[in-house]
């Protein structure tokens, strides 16, 4: 090396000084340096491409099992819709319909394949999710609500289900054994089932068939204890009160801003008047409030850190009951942060609230629900 190319310096070792010769400053030391650093970012970028593709396949996996799940409960019962939202004089025009297909109101449709449904439950149990329960002791499911995913569309819609929907509910003895079907509120049939699995798979089963067996690709169930802990997770939800609830906390006045923090959470979405008639419409209200609001919080959170869903998960899994695995966490994670969604996206089933005994019956309204298919299970056809 060139005298004039070397940099000396002074080291000191045990009290012994001596030079030092380096090329930091020489143009080999800089091409050796630079190259060092390309190495390591092509290394860096190698390293994540591969994880990336990891995850991607990843993701993959969860969503062919999703599609598994779903195929193994049955297909939508499009005749059985057919034909009740026929309209006088359209039997032949209805036989001619390709596969998938509807006419409603003169206007062609077809059924929307690119939509995945999953049903969630809030559960009203005081011994929570752990234990098996006999039939008629598994807890009630207070919220019960269907989550509509059309990702190649980037959307994602929200429908309420009322508690007291009467359908047919499949009742079993104490000690487990099938009694047959009696029309009740619809929230009882979580109930019936073993407060766990059997439980869940039950409401699949009623809410599926309310809608004319529209597929479920996946179900959860979070005892209403759960609130709390997943919306200290996301650090509170600030939000203005749209009914006076102080009966149950002061701070939730009508018209006041609040952050919600632990159990405020679950007082604002849960607590209802039972002697006030159609309470649970209002309640109904503050949940969809809430769920926007919490979406919200969940996506802005996931933009600072693309894992969160999967710590969120983690945070509350001791209060969730679910089949649904990591892998397939992970792909609906990011297929639903990718969506909009707004109060314009949640829909309620309509319907007349009646009360003959003790309890309010809600009945539905058939063309409205019809209607509600429709909209979010159907794309028209030009």
């Amino acid at each position: 090396m060139p005298e004039e190319n070397k940099r000396i310096k002074e080291n000191e070792l045990d009290g012994v000084t001596f030079p030092v010769i380096t090329d930091r400053h020489t143009w080999q030391g800089k091409r050796r340096r630079i190259r060092n650093i390309i190495y390591g970012i092509c290394g860096f970028l190698l390293i994540t491409g591969v994880f990336l593709l990891l995850f991607k396949a990843y993701q993959s996996y969860g969503k062919s099992r999703l599609d598994d799940y779903a195929a193994t409960h049955g297909d939508h019962d499009i005749d059985s819709f057919r034909a009740d939202i026929a309209e006088p004089g359209s039997g032949e025009e209805y036989e001619e319909l390709p596969e998938g297909q509807i006419v409603y109101k003169g206007r062609l449709y077809e059924y929307n394949d690119d939509i995945m449904s999953f049903l969630v439950l809030g559960v009203d149990s005081r011994i929570g999710l752990s234990d098996v329960k006999i039939p008629g002791y598994g807890g009630n499911a207070d919220m019960i609500a269907l989550v509509v995913l059309d990702e190649a569309a980037k959307s994602l819609k929200l429908i309420y289900i009322s508690r007291d929907i009467m359908v047919p509910v499949q009742t079993f003895s104490t000690d487990g054994f099938y009694t047959g079907k009696q029309e009740m509120q619809l929230t009882l049939q979580y109930s019936y089932g073993d407060g766990r699995e059997k439980s869940i798979r039950l409401m699949e089963e009623a809410v599926s068939e309310l809608f004319y067996r529209i597929p479920i690709y996946g179900a959860g169930a979070i005892e209403m204890e759960g609130i709390g802990v997943l919306n200290d997770a996301v650090d509170g939800i600030t939000l203005t009160v749209i009914e006076d609830l102080t009966k149950r906390n002061a701070k939730l006045k009508e018209g006041e801003t609040v952050t919600l923090l632990g159990n405020m959470a679950l007082d604002y979405i849960q607590y209802r008047d039972i002697h006030v008639r159609e309470s649970n419409n209002m309640r109904i209200a503050r949940q969809k409030q809430y769920i926007g609001a919490f979406f919200a919080r969940v996506k802005e959170k996931t933009k600072e850190n693309l894992t969160f869903p999967l710590r969120l998960y983690g945070a509350a899994k001791d209060h969730v009951l679910t089949a649904i695995t990591t892998d397939q966490i992970a792909y609906l994670s990011t297929a639903v942060m990718g969506c909009s969604f707004t109060e314009e996206d949640m829909f309620s089933v309509t319907g007349s609230i009646t009360k003959p005994d003790l309890y309010e019956e809600f009945r539905v309204n058939e063309e409205e629900l019809h209607e509600l298919i429709i909209e979010v299970f159907y794309r028209p056809i030009d």
